[in-house]
């Protein structure tokens, strides 16, 4: 027995659904930290953190999403697409598998308002949608008794969108906040 099947066999939430909750986690504590160097004016550390934290959530997200799972979903057979969006959620329960799409691509399009220059709500949504498409369509071409689901689609989309604007809302009262330092130097030279 491989050890993915082994953690999902003693956890009540599935394996994919932990991981992704540790990485909104960690992604909680790499936006404060973005957020502090912003407020400095630190771009370079910014930058930095980026290029280091863009490629590991990318990993965690291949390592989320495309292994194959060690039992296929009951309601979907593999090989096939579920074009009926939330039918596998009438079937049974699954609020926690949502609520986990809807955060598999926040912290990405969070760490977009920090990385473009000219940030954009509707660009880094049609990322997510075009990510999310690529992943269920390897999915389904993998046929590794993974569920290939619209619902996936529409919540990782919504997801990313929602926190997209949650990214460019922080950004922008932090960057308000911030003094310009045109204002800063005049008051500067009235105190020689």
């Amino acid at each position: 027995m491989d050890t993915i099947a082994y953690i999902m066999l003693y956890f009540a939430v599935p394996t994919v659904t932990l991981l992704i909750i540790m990485g909104l986690a960690a992604s909680c504590a790499v936006l404060a930290l973005l957020l502090y160097f912003d407020s400095k004016g630190h771009h370079r550390a910014i930058r930095r953190i980026l290029a280091v934290v863009i490629p590991v959530w990318a990993l965690g997200l291949a390592v989320a999403v495309l292994p194959s799972a060690p039992q296929p979903d009951p309601s979907i057979p593999s090989g096939t697409f579920n074009w009926i969006p939330f039918m596998a959620h009438r079937e049974r329960a699954l609020g926690v598998e949502m609520l986990a799409n809807l955060g598999l691509f926040a912290p990405l399009t969070l760490m977009l308002a920090f990385a473009w220059r000219r940030y954009s709500v509707l660009k880094s949504t049609a990322l997510v949608l075009g990510i999310s498409l690529c992943v269920e369509t390897t999915q389904l071409l993998l046929r590794n008794n993974r569920a290939s689901d619209i619902t996936d689609i529409i919540t990782n989309t919504t997801g990313g969108f929602l926190a997209a604007v949650a990214g460019w809302a922080l950004l922008s009262v932090a960057r308000s906040r911030r003094t310009p330092a045109i204002a800063v130097a005049p008051a500067a030279l009235l105190q020689r």
